[in-house]
C-alpha cells in the first residue's frame, strides 16, 4: 500500500488542464462506484473531538450512496448530540433509533430498513440514549444492533466520533473492513494517529487503514513535509473551507477532497479483511 499525504484529487496547478481535472474526478467517481462482492464496513473515529469525524462520515456516506445502486446504512455510534445524525438532517428528538423486533429478525430489505430514518439512499440507525447528550455506543451494542441488518445495505459507515480506550478503539476496529482515523492537520495529530496503525495491521483480519488529516483552522500546515518512515496506510489532506463555518455550499476542492476520500474508502474496503 502506498502512503500519501495528499488527497488523490484534482490540484490547481498550472501543469492541469480542465481534461486533466475532469479525468482524475471520473475516476474517482469510477472508483466510487466500484462493484463489492459483499456488505462492506467502514468506520470512522478520532483521538480528538472537534476535528471534523460526523462531517466526514456523512459526507462520505452520501457520496457512496448517491453512486451505488444498494442503499446505504449510516450508523451513529458517537452517542453525541451534534454528531453525524445532525449532519444527516435527523431531528433532534429522533436522533436515536428505538430497537425494532422486526429488524432483529430481519429476512428482507424491508425488513432491515423497518424503523429507520430514511434520507434518499441512506438509512440512519442512532444508537445511544435519547436523554442524554453523550452516549456513545459500545462495540457490543454495535454488533447486536446491526448483525441481522448489515447484510442488506451495500456498505455500512459508522461514526464512532471520539474515542481514546485501546481496547475499545481494537475491538471496533475488528469489525470494520476499513477504518478512517481523522485527526487534526498538525505534527502532533498525525504523529499520534499514525502511532496507532501498526496495532491496528496487528489485529487479527485487519481493516485497510486511512487517515483524514483536516485542517479545520486554515493554518494550512506543511503536513507533506513531515516524516514518518514507512506506513501502512493512506493519509489523505482535507483543506479547510471557510465556507462551511458560514453555512455556505463548500468550494469545488472541498468536494473534490471529500470524494477523494469516499473513493479511497469503497476501495480500501474492498482490501480490508475484517471479521464477520
Amino acid at each position: 500500500m502506498t502512503t500519501t499525504t495528499e488527497p488523490r484529487t484534482p490540484r490547481r496547478t498550472a501543469a492541469w488542464s480542465p481534461f486533466d481535472r475532469q479525468r482524475v474526478l471520473v475516476d474517482l467517481d469510477d472508483r466510487v462506484r466500484a462493484p463489492l462482492a459483499t456488505s462492506r464496513r467502514i468506520a470512522f473515529l478520532a483521538l480528538r473531538g472537534g476535528v471534523g469525524t460526523s462531517t466526514l462520515a456523512a459526507r462520505t456516506a452520501q457520496l457512496i450512496a448517491y453512486r451505488r445502486d444498494r442503499p446505504l446504512l449510516a450508523v451513529d455510534a458517537a452517542g453525541a448530540a451534534r454528531g453525524l445524525s445532525e449532519r444527516l438532517g435527523i431531528p433532534a428528538d429522533e436522533r436515536v433509533t428505538p430497537p425494532s423486533p422486526r429488524r432483529a429478525a430481519a429476512r428482507t430489505p424491508d425488513d432491515a430498513a423497518a424503523g429507520l430514518h430514511t434520507r434518499g439512499r441512506i438509512h440512519h440507525l442512532g444508537l445511544g440514549h435519547p436523554d442524554a447528550d453523550s452516549w456513545p455506543a459500545d462495540p457490543q451494542e454495535w454488533r447486536h444492533a446491526t448483525a441481522a441488518i448489515g447484510r442488506f445495505f451495500g456498505v455500512v459507515i459508522t461514526d464512532w466520533g471520539r474515542r481514546r480506550d485501546l481496547a475499545t478503539i481494537g475491538e471496533l476496529a475488528r469489525s470494520a473492513h476499513a477504518i478512517c482515523l481523522v485527526a487534526p492537520a498538525t505534527r502532533v495529530g498525525l504523529e499520534e494517529t499514525a502511532a496507532l496503525v501498526p496495532a491496528l495491521r496487528r489485529l487479527p483480519a485487519p481493516p485497510d487503514v486511512t487517515i483524514a488529516l483536516v485542517d479545520r483552522d486554515g493554518r494550512g500546515v506543511g503536513v507533506g513535509r513531515l516524516q514518518l518512515g514507512p506506513l501502512d496506510a493512506n493519509v489523505l489532506r482535507i483543506d479547510h473551507d471557510a465556507r462551511l463555518a458560514r453555512g455556505a455550499h463548500p468550494r469545488r476542492r472541498t468536494t473534490n477532497g471529500w470524494l477523494g476520500l469516499a473513493a479511497e474508502l469503497v476501495v480500501s474496503s474492498a482490501r480490508g479483511e475484517g471479521r464477520p
